[in-house]
């Protein structure tokens, strides 16, 4: 064996580590992906929005029901109270969704705000004993 043949090994490169053309299908590939993933995640938004939206509609139709059940003497304060419960609760959950900075900005949670602040004098107004004779 020739030991100057060595020299002749070190040289050789192989394929894998030589450069290769690129033809930009990754980047192409990429994108599409990733304008994929932008619908899903605005239907997503539009989803939650929309979620957002009947848990208040809920909310004001219990409001309407307590303004309904108030007007009527007939009902004592003491089967009130599990409704006045029931608006308590999903205002929490209204508001704890609507305090989301991806409703921060949006019409939506000022919607969302008003509606809670409403709801609460409703609620707080009941637990001071406003109406109480």
């Amino acid at each position: 064996m020739d030991i100057r043949q060595i020299d002749n090994l070190t040289a050789f490169k192989p394929s894998s580590s030589q450069k290769t053309k690129s033809t930009g299908e990754f980047g192409e590939i990429y994108k599409k992906k990733l304008a994929a993933i932008s619908k899903v995640d605005s239907r997503v938004q539009l989803d939650a929005k929309k979620a957002l939206l009947d848990q208040s509609n809920r909310i004001m139709d219990l409001l309407d029901e307590y303004a309904g059940h108030l007007s009527n003497p007939a009902k004592s304060l003491k089967e009130l109270d599990p409704l006045v419960r029931t608006i308590q609760d999903q205002v929490d959950l209204v508001a704890a969704k609507a305090a989301d900075p991806k409703y921060a900005t949006d019409e939506i949670g000022a919607i969302v705000t008003d509606l809670a602040l409403t709801a609460n004098v409703a609620v707080l107004k009941f637990q001071r004993g406003d109406f109480v004779d």
